[in-house]
């Protein structure tokens, strides 16, 4: 998977999704058909979630401080860049997962008792 590099108050963040922040974001009840109807709280979820892999030591609370800060420095288009690059990933994952992105496709073979 493809990681984000962003620099916050004199630090290096390598961002980016994996297995484990994908089962974090999915057990904070986010759902990407449901991502008109709550852009905020998604929005914010998926900031915190790409933190998971790289950066344990940031909480969730640390997390939306710097998203502020980013914010403030960088504006609201630089969010907006981070989050799509985030809703991308995470459809990859997904996808990958399913195997809808593979050329080859195998077949399962099942066999009947």
């Amino acid at each position: 998977m493809k990681k984000c590099k962003l620099h916050i108050n004199d630090k290096d963040y390598l961002l980016g999704l994996n297995r484990n922040a994908i089962k974090w974001l999915e057990a904070q009840g986010f759902n990407i058909a449901d991502f008109d109807n709550k852009p905020t709280t998604y929005y914010d979820l998926l900031w915190v979630s790409l933190f998971i892999a790289n950066h344990p030591e940031v909480n969730p609370n640390l997390a939306m401080k710097l998203y502020e800060t980013y914010e403030e420095k960088e504006g609201s288009e630089m969010i907006a860049e981070v989050i799509k690059f985030a809703i991308g990933e995470y459809s990859a994952f997904i996808h990958a997962l399913a195997g809808t992105n593979s050329e080859k496709k195998k077949k399962l073979e099942i066999i009947e008792d």
